[in-house]
């Protein structure tokens, strides 16, 4: 015992030395720069559109309210921009056919009473491919009327409405949507065209529509994290659900059967235009709805 106390001892002085003389790297401090708020200021933004037939679109926005429409065909862009924080005024910048629009000095903790709106509008005739980062933010974006090539939506914790309410007078090569902690609604996917659409959603409710004018087939990769997930599904087109992972309930319409491990429409194998949609699943609700004549 006596042995075993002299052991125990000398160990604990020797971790008693060792503490006094190993550092420990110091952790840098984060300091946030305040934002104050001010008067509303507005600002006015517009690009030609004299010979521009096609154009790379980045939209940076980080807090407040945003809409998006179609605007004149001889403005590429005009903007109408609100912000009473004076670090939010927003930067455009049109250089060898690309368009950046961006608002000033993203970081930093504004004060109460901030306000921050964009109203956006782009020519209907250009052809777009648009890249659109959006943070904790509401808005809608309309892209009806625009010649849209391909779409990356990204967005923070916002609620947002997109839509397409007419064909895409462009073919689309893809869209892509990235939402975090997001109330998202899209409307009109078949009107948008996209060959190939992937949507990955993190905590919040997804409203995913598929009515519209489909002229070719298509691919649809929808992963959800953990919320409710509603997929509207057009009738006239041959429409394959594939549905995996998860650990909360699948509703399904009761024109909607199960085939070969996928949920499948009457139009299924009889139309010539196939929307083949896989969709992975967390810890929440998919509902399968059909719309449409």
């Amino acid at each position: 015992m006596g042995r075993t106390r002299l052991i125990l001892g000398s160990v604990l002085l020797l971790l008693g030395s060792l503490a006094c003389t190993i550092t420990l790297p110091s952790l840098p401090s984060v300091r946030l720069t305040r934002l104050e708020v001010g008067p509303l200021q507005e600002y006015e933004e517009t690009v030609p559109a004299s010979g521009v037939t096609e154009a790379d679109v980045t939209v940076h926005f980080g807090s407040g309210d945003i809409s998006l429409t179609a605007g004149e065909p001889d403005v590429l862009f005009s903007g109408h921009f609100q912000t009473n924080v004076e670090e939010w005024a927003p930067e455009v910048t049109w250089e060898g056919g690309d368009l950046v629009i961006e608002q000033g000095h993203e970081s930093g903790m504004p004060d109460p009473g901030a306000e921050n709106n964009w109203d956006l509008a782009f020519a209907p005739g250009v052809a777009l491919d648009m890249d659109i980062g959006i943070g904790a933010s509401d808005g809608e974006l309309d892209f009806t009327g625009l010649s849209l090539t391909n779409l990356l939506l990204e967005t923070g914790a916002s609620d947002m409405m997109v839509r397409f309410d007419a064909p895409n007078p462009a073919q689309m090569e893809r869209m892509t949507i990235r939402a975090g902690a997001a109330s998202l609604r899209v409307d009109g996917i078949g009107n948008a065209g996209p060959e190939r659409l992937d949507v990955d959603g993190g905590v919040g409710n997804i409203i995913l529509d598929f009515s519209g004018v489909w002229s070719h087939s298509a691919q649809a990769s929808v992963t959800a994290g953990t919320g409710a997930v509603l997929l509207r599904l057009p009738r006239d087109v041959g429409v394959q659900v594939k549905v995996e992972g998860g650990l909360g309930s699948v509703d399904v319409g009761e024109e909607l059967t199960l085939s070969d491990g996928a949920y499948v429409n009457q139009a299924y194998g009889e139309a010539e235009t196939e929307l083949l949609i896989e969709v992975t699943v967390g810890v929440g609700n998919l509902e399968l709805e059909l719309v449409g004549e």
